[in-house]
């Protein structure tokens, strides 16, 4: 049975496609799902091809270009990227089917599904804007789908999952926006450095691992604030000195002055419950 669904929070990203033949037939598949937000970074393929998009032009006049993947996942929640590729930090987090499961439970946010160039995928810098990736089984001698392919098995995945399976599990309501998840994810390594945490080279696997983390727990509002009064926390011990993360909803001022509270606070707890050693001789 069909039931009309909308997926207009959900983008389909077309990293530089060569083949005007491959986005006319996304687009006709987009339709044929209920997705209407197709991205493309670079230029559009000359539309020679585009006959494929049968009753699908509305999709291809509203396309939005982007000069790079950055660009095009500025808006966005979540980005998920569907790749072959695999290795030591290249991961995979979802089946298709666990991908879908994914989709739906995050019902008030903004999701980008990436799909690479025919040629060569993404790049290394490109990968890193991708924290969640899905890979589809298929003949191991010979895995690389075509990329409409591609994007139709996504798209039918999510349109396909029966309402039961889209209706339980857990929902992430209020969920922490993209932006947010960024802005946390900056200050745990900024903290993270003030502890030198970090040995050689070490960064940016660490930074790939909190973006990843981060993404999969899925923080809501209030618990990305703990995160912040914890990291905060760290900051001071490690520095004794500094607000840490603005509190946000305050004024400057009295954000500065409450942290400040805390701090004495801190202090004065820690100095109430300290135990004194004696060292051996």
């Amino acid at each position: 049975m069909n039931i009309k669904q909308d997926y207009s929070r959900i983008a389909v990203i077309l990293v530089e496609p060569i083949y005007g033949g491959n986005v006319g037939a996304v687009a006709r598949i987009m339709h044929n799902f209920s997705f209407s937000d197709l991205r493309i970074v670079g230029n559009v393929p000359e539309k020679n091809d585009f006959y494929l998009a049968m009753h699908s032009e509305q999709i291809l006049e509203n396309v939005n270009t982007f000069s790079s993947l950055e660009a095009a996942v500025q808006n966005l929640d979540r980005v998920i990227v569907f790749s072959r590729r695999s290795g030591k930090n290249k991961s995979v987090d979802f089946t298709p089917g666990q991908m879908a499961k994914y989709v739906h439970s995050l019902p008030d946010s903004n999701i980008g599904l990436v799909f690479g160039r025919e040629t060569y995928g993404l790049t290394d810098s490109e990968a890193k804007l991708c924290p969640l990736r899905c890979q589809f089984m298929a003949n191991p001698s010979f895995p690389s789908l075509n990329l409409a392919q591609a994007v139709a098995l996504a798209l039918w995945e999510i349109y396909s999952l029966p309402m039961e399976e889209k209706e339980k599990g857990n929902k992430y309501y209020n969920s922490a926006s993209g932006k947010e998840l960024d802005e946390i994810r900056s200050y745990i390594l900024e903290v993270m450095h003030l502890c030198g945490f970090f040995q050689k080279r070490e960064t940016l696997n660490w930074d790939a691992f909190l973006a990843k983390m981060l993404v999969q727990l899925n923080p809501d509002k209030k618990m990305l604030n703990r995160l912040r009064q914890m990291f905060n926390r760290f900051k001071v011990l490690v520095t004794g000195k500094g607000l840490g993360y603005n509190i946000k909803g305050l004024p400057q001022d009295t954000a500065a002055k409450k942290q400040d509270i805390n701090n004495s606070q801190l202090v004065h707890s820690s100095s109430n419950h300290s135990t004194h050693y004696i060292p051996d001789t």
